[in-house]
């Protein structure tokens, strides 16, 4: 349930030099359906800006993982860690209950669908729908690490 209205009142609160600070129209353009991806080249974006839809907030540990499988292999986390390390990590930061007792209090108002709430463990199935082609599965983060072909590899 994404009222337009609150998009445009979004826009005039992300203009101001106290959050972005961009310019009203640019903001708009994103937010409301049409995106100009470079001066003169307007394109319906319906999409550009999701919230709930697709899970686009859900805190997923795999997405929290894969960053962290990054910072990895570019030295950014500094010693090697066991895989449980990586699940035990993500776990004191990305909290799925807060997010779901949220979620449900919109639902209750009448501002949400229960179906937008997804039933998981917190974990993406694992995939290859990137576009690198490389498989992850956020359960495997020593192995995704090891089939990269640069950076560090355990």
């Amino acid at each position: 349930m994404d009222d337009p209205k609150n998009r445009l009142e979004a826009v005039k609160i992300l203009s101001s030099p106290a959050y972005v600070g961009a310019d009203e129209n640019v903001l708009k353009n994103s937010m409301t359906g049409t995106f100009e991806y470079e001066k003169g080249d307007k394109r319906d974006a319906a999409d550009f800006n999701v919230f709930f839809k697709d899970n686009a907030t859900y805190p997923y540990y795999s997405d929290g993982i894969w960053f962290m499988t990054q910072m990895r292999r570019w030295g950014q986390i500094t010693e090697s860690k066991p895989a449980e390390w990586y699940a035990s990590k993500i776990k004191e930061v990305y909290k799925p209950e807060i997010w779901t007792k949220a979620a449900e209090l919109l639902v209750k108002e009448g501002n949400l669908d229960q179906a937008d709430i997804p039933t998981t463990d917190g974990y993406k199935p694992a995939t290859a729908d990137f576009i690198d082609g490389v498989k992850y599965d956020g359960k495997q983060p020593l192995e995704y690490i090891k089939s990269m072909k640069i950076g560090n590899k355990n």
